[in-house]
């Protein structure tokens, strides 16, 4: 059948039961996605904007052709590759085998932001039934496996799905621990160092240069190390086990951009959409200045748009807190030149302080302030990242291999 149908609702600010707020329908020949609003869920006097870019509340929606035919936070909310990997292990295929449409509704309760997706109005919710952190040593084990094309047991599957959109293609689930969910992110058979300490001792060096970070952990199971990076779009609203949900958006979607147009993503741009719609512009534009700098400090060159987001709250957008920011590999002798995933200044992609100042008055700042952030936070990681990666545990053989990303 070309046409689906699904119900979209929207857990509403304070809520944990999802409202009905419109219809989606998707041609799968064409491509093309269109949304109406419910008119009751319009009458709702604290009704939200389902994608705060594309569906403004009271406005006729359009058509979407980008993105396989799904609004931006549409998309956001199905889950990633990692995810895919795992929902289709489910129905013993590839994830390629399943469409878009298909991911859309087979995500459960812990998607990222405040959406879910029914074929019904009488769909019951989604159950959230986090795996605890004493599961962690059996996701681990069936993660692996699973990135081996193995099949995994039925009930640490079941848990496994519990992941989220956030974080890109590498190992992870949701986790409860110390009554608040937690995104654990899990070593890869693939990796060559100790990935999970290595985006810990980044966040924390983060941290050291004033960027907003949530809360994160680093924890031993077992031979391995988890990273913890607590679910920042979840407010934990007692010790029963009961979460309230934060609308979010990715940089790609507030952009309204496509994942295949690479050409078109840009720094300066992402500036003039939050200008546009940022409740707090002048802070979010000083905070993304900041870590473009911190980004090119650590040779983080996976900062796409997708890698950074923006939260929902009763009175607006802003932007989220950092996440998924890990050094890329090189080698010492290779040439320092590199280039960011989006544009930064005059000079394209060039990951380098003088491009990122050329485009200093984009984000409200002068020449002069834009050049101390950044020479702040570069002198900062250059001090500290040796310290910071020695305190996370990191191996002499991993600080090793890091150290050409960080002097250059």
């Amino acid at each position: 059948m070309a046409l689906t149908n699904l119900i979209a609702f929207c857990y509403l600010n304070g809520d944990h039961n999802a409202v009905p707020a419109g219809r989606f329908t998707h041609d799968s020949i064409t491509g093309i996605g269109s949304f109406q609003y419910g008119r009751r869920y319009l009458e709702r006097p604290n009704a939200l904007p389902l994608d705060y870019v594309a569906l403004p509340l009271g406005a006729t929606p359009q058509p979407i052709t980008i993105n396989g035919g799904l609004y931006g936070a549409f998309r956001d909310s199905s889950p990633d590759y990692w995810g895919r990997l795992v929902l289709s292990s489910r129905m013993k295929c590839t994830p390629e085998a399943l469409t878009e449409i298909d991911y859309l509704s087979m995500s459960n309760a812990t998607r990222v932001g405040n959406l879910d997706f029914r074929v019904s109005l009488d769909q019951p919710e989604p159950v959230l039934a986090p795996p605890q952190f004493q599961d962690i040593a059996d996701l681990i084990d069936a993660s692996q496996m699973l990135e081996q094309g193995g099949a995994v047991d039925e009930e640490i599957r079941v848990l496994l799905e519990q992941g989220s959109s956030l974080g890109g293609g590498r190992p992870k689930c949701t986790v409860q621990l110390d009554d608040q969910l937690w995104l654990a992110k899990f070593p890869s058979r693939n990796d060559s160092i100790n990935i999970p300490s290595v985006e810990y001792a980044t966040m924390k060096l983060a941290g050291i240069c004033g960027l907003n970070l949530p809360n994160i952990r680093l924890v031993s199971v077992g031979s391995h190390d988890v990273f913890l990076i607590q679910r920042f779009d979840r407010v934990s609203k007692n010790s029963t086990a009961c979460w309230s949900r934060c609308g979010f958006m990715s940089s790609l979607s507030l952009a309204e951009w496509d994942e295949r147009d690479r050409d078109k993503w840009s720094y300066t741009t992402l500036a003039d959409k939050i200008r546009r719609y940022s409740i707090c512009p002048d802070a979010d534009l000083r905070e993304l200045y900041k870590r473009v700098a911190f980004n090119i400090a650590v040779r983080n060159t996976d900062d796409h748009p997708r890698n950074h987001g923006f939260l929902l709250g009763k009175e607006g957008l802003y932007l989220s807190p950092l996440y998924d920011v890990v050094p890329s590999l090189t080698h010492s002798g290779v040439g320092t030149e590199f280039y960011l995933a989006m544009t930064v200044g005059s000079e394209g992609r060039l990951a380098h302080i003088d491009n990122l100042c050329s485009s200093a008055s984009v984000f409200g700042l002068s020449n002069k302030e834009g050049r101390e952030i950044a020479d702040e936070v570069c002198n900062k990681v250059i001090e500290e990242w040796k310290t910071v990666c020695i305190e996370s545990g990191l191996s002499t053989n991993d600080i090793q291999m890091l150290q050409p990303s960080f002097i250059r």
